[in-house]
């Protein structure tokens, strides 16, 4: 069987909608696909700590399930993109996994495709740009996959546009100080990716000394009107009208994995000493 056509359990799809609290019918239509994006973002945080406490970010499809279903943990985009396009699958949609490069703070002039994200077609024929796993600013409701369309959310707004060199560059601009103006978010082709694919990239960004994810502890969830995030113990607050951010103790930190975040975290809680 085609790997990038294999669902998840129908008892996965089950529990899968009781960790995003998700109830009633689910279908093929945009009012689903909404609904399972934005409770995703919700209930699972985007988060790589199991790096920092010297464990794998396992992404085949029961670990992942086990992770983050069960055992009420979170991950990055190959954990949380992958999860959803299995979910999809279950439902009936079609799904398609493009392979990104990240160009969002980053400083390299040719990022490498180290991001996965979702392109995902409804009953009614529509595509939508799908990525939960991108953390900081992943759009909280899926994305019209059309070009030059301009795509108001509370938290930022989005746009999409052929670019001559990297296929279809997605753009973001949000409240924060930085982000006034449009900025490049991600770029990525149209070639249908296989899940083997990224696995090689998986394990490059949990294991590779230059890695942002190997460098820094980093975490978030999104409401529509409210963004969350944890960036090496800084706690940031987006809204709408702005962003608010302090510096935590190490026990305030914690008490925000645990009770903001709601992630289920050994105890004692220890980190590794990271690579450089």
């Amino acid at each position: 069987m085609d790997e990038r056509r294999i669902p998840c359990s129908d008892e996965q799809l089950d529990r899968y909608l009781q960790r995003i609290a998700v109830t009633g019918r689910v279908a093929t239509d945009e009012a689903t696909l909404v609904a399972l994006h934005s409770a995703h973002l919700r209930a699972i945080p985007f988060e790589n700590l199991e790096i920092h406490l010297g464990r794998s970010m396992r992404i085949e499809p029961d670990e992942l399930f086990q992770d983050l279903v069960e055992r009420q943990r979170g991950g990055y985009c190959f954990q949380m993109n992958e999860l959803l396009a299995r979910v999809l699958l279950a439902i009936g949609f079609e799904v398609e996994r493009f392979a990104a490069r990240v160009w969002l703070r980053n400083p390299s002039p040719m990022p490498p495709r180290s991001h996965q994200v979702l392109r995902v077609r409804t009953s009614d024929g529509r595509h939508w740009l799908c990525d939960v796993g991108f953390g900081g600013g992943s759009p909280v409701t899926p994305l019209p996959f059309e070009m030059q369309r301009v795509d108001e959310q509370p938290l930022a707004s989005y746009r999409m546009h052929r670019h001559q060199d990297h296929g279809v560059m997605l753009q973001m601009r949000g409240p924060e100080p930085e982000m006034q103006d449009w900025s490049e978010m991600i770029s990525f082709g149209l070639e249908d990716q296989w899940p083997a694919d990224f696995r090689y990239s998986n394990h490059s960004v949990s294991t590779m000394s230059g890695s942002r994810f190997v460098m820094h502890r980093i975490v978030s969830r999104a409401e529509p009107e409210l963004r969350q995030s944890l960036f090496d113990g800084t706690y940031r607050e987006t809204r709408p009208t702005g962003v608010t951010e302090r510096v935590l103790s190490p026990a305030e930190e914690e008490r925000v994995l645990r009770e903001t975040f709601g992630l289920e975290l050994p105890t004692p809680l220890v980190w590794q000493a990271r690579t450089t």
